[in-house]
């Protein structure tokens, strides 16, 4: 046996004794100096995973915590999920400085100890906790592979939970999408006019599309260079350039990567059928900043009832993607015309 058991498709079958669960000593808890401060179960958690870190020479993608009930399970247990699909199942030794932290965390009288097991589940920005009879079919010692199994990290199924988004979406890919130029030119620049707004003149892009192709798997859509034909963002405005409009496209690229298709359906949520109920794609690019984590995008994975190139609202606020215009000149004239349900001190100067 060793201390360290590569993750495979067959994990869930390894029984208890497959595991060598190795005694360690935490030496990274700091002196407690304040039973009751909010951050104490942070610091607990950051210890742990220092320990392990420290202790395997690894990077831990997650980290189980998994206490006593003193019936079954009477140790203090740990799972770290490693870098290179490793899982390391360890005991916890029950030092003072330990136990007293445990104390504190765990809300426990030292003298009267709870006989509810719970796991605790770390990462770098996340802490969670549940009772193990949560599980109901699967138990810590009598089913330990399907229980390491269950809290499985997404960087260990990376390759299933990507295929699994990408069939999702394949369907709805449209990236020809089509635009009257005319009318863009004269939407667009009317409203520039209208507005009095400065316009930040057109430049060569080719750079930013070449990375954002890299980035994407699929050419910059030839609509939103059309588009940047006529301008390099514009001041105090939340129209964007081509710089900010690949930045921002990066970060929710970035957020649709992290989550899984789970995640980022919502089937609770409705909206008009034109676009996805999903929280993000890296089909949806945007180019019109609302603040606060939202904002318009071009839309190239619509829904059966919408068409590419529409364009939707996003973003922190919104569960899902929600149709704001058909096309990108109904949406200038909607602003021309002061249709639009973005009103001015929403989108005017948003740079002051």
């Amino acid at each position: 046996m060793t201390n360290y058991t590569a993750y495979s498709d067959n994990f869930k079958d390894i029984q208890w004794s497959d595991f060598n669960f190795e005694n360690i000593q935490i030496d990274t808890f700091p002196v407690l100096e304040d039973p009751y401060h909010y951050s104490n179960s942070f610091t607990f958690r950051d210890a742990l995973l220092e320990a392990i870190e420290k202790h395997t020479g690894k990077p831990v993608f997650k980290l189980l915590f998994i206490t006593p009930d003193y019936i079954s399970i009477h140790k203090f247990y740990g799972i770290a999920y490693l870098e290179g699909k490793m899982v390391y199942a360890f005991k916890i030794e029950q030092t003072p400085l330990f136990e007293e932290w445990c104390d504190t965390i765990l809300d426990e009288d030292p003298n009267e100890k709870t006989l509810t097991s719970s796991v605790y589940s770390f990462g770098q920005n996340s802490f969670s906790s549940q009772p193990i009879s949560n599980l109901k079919h699967i138990t810590f010692q009598e089913h330990t592979g399907a229980f390491i199994n269950h809290f499985i990290p997404n960087q260990f199924i990376a390759e299933k939970l990507a295929k699994e988004k990408a069939d999702f979406l394949a369907p709805f890919i449209q990236l020809e999408a089509g635009i009257d130029m005319k009318a863009l030119v004269e939407s667009f620049i009317g409203l520039i006019s209208e507005k009095g707004l400065m316009l930040h003149p057109p430049t060569n892009n080719e750079a930013i599309y070449k990375t954002f192709e890299k980035e994407a798997g699929y050419p910059f859509p030839q609509l939103i260079k059309d588009y940047l034909s006529l301008h390099n963002g514009i001041d105090r405005c939340a129209i964007m350039g081509a710089e900010d409009m690949y930045n921002e496209w990066k970060q929710w690229k970035d957020i649709y990567d992290d989550w899984t298709q789970e995640e980022l359906l919502d089937t609770y949520s409705t909206n008009e059928g034109k676009a996805l109920l999903m929280y993000t794609t890296p089909y949806w690019i945007p180019f019109f900043d609302l603040e606060n984590g939202n904002f318009l995008a071009f839309d190239f994975a619509p829904n059966t009832k919408g068409n590419p190139g529409q364009i939707i609202r996003f973003g922190a606020d919104q569960e899902i993607g929600y149709i704001e215009a058909d096309d990108l000149v109904s949406f200038f004239e909607s602003l021309r015309s002061n249709e639009s349900e973005i009103e001015d001190n929403e989108w005017f100067y948003i740079a002051k």
